[in-house]
């Protein structure tokens, strides 16, 4: 196992019991793409017993880190609320423009779904991932060895992270009916 996945096990066991009662998985994979056969049936690549989006010969790409709930009403069992992509040591200006792609090919298909991308070793963000990072709802750089405040700030981040799913989706299906939605700019 690299260092990444270590790493990426490590924080997703220590940010599960942060989370609840949302869920938390670890290389699950979310559907990028829906589209219309030649017969107009709408095709999903899910796994048609689990609900599951299907990677490689599905439509799906796997997120380092998942936070969803569970759902037995619709056609896919995962309702995503926030997907992490983690990078350790290092990001690159690939990394950059890769995963806010990525981001952006999900968010089609969730349009409620918060996208963030962890840094874990690096001691600030890099510009240029500001900068080709535009896609991502935040950006955090935390410490290699997670300590338990930095971890617990981060849960409670993360927590809000949900809510703020839950209210985008409740507003673009009509459960909430908002006069004014602004986002608000956090610099720390």
């Amino acid at each position: 196992m690299n260092r990444e996945d270590t790493f990426t096990d490590l924080l997703a066991e220590r940010l599960s019991p942060l989370l609840l009662p949302h869920r938390l998985a670890r290389k699950q994979s979310l559907l990028y793409d829906l589209s219309f056969n030649d017969l107009g049936v709408v095709t999903m690549g899910v796994d048609e017993d689990s609900g599951q989006p299907l990677r490689g010969s599905g439509r799906g790409f796997e997120q380092d880190i998942l936070i969803y709930d569970e759902s037995d009403k619709g056609h896919t069992s995962v309702v995503p609320r926030v997907v992490l992509e983690v990078k350790v040591g290092s990001v690159s200006t690939h990394d950059a423009i890769v995963y806010s792609e990525k981001a952006d090919r999900i968010r089609r298909v969730y349009p409620y779904v918060r996208y963030g991308f962890v840094l874990a070793g690096l001691n600030n963000i890099p510009g240029r991932v500001l900068r080709l990072g535009q896609r991502f709802d935040f950006i955090i750089a935390i410490p290699e060895e997670l300590p338990d405040a930095e971890l617990k700030a981060f849960g409670g981040m993360l927590n809000e992270e949900v809510v703020a799913s839950l209210r985008t989706s409740a507003m673009l299906f009509g459960k909430l009916k908002p006069r004014s939605v602004r986002k608000a700019f956090v610099v720390e």
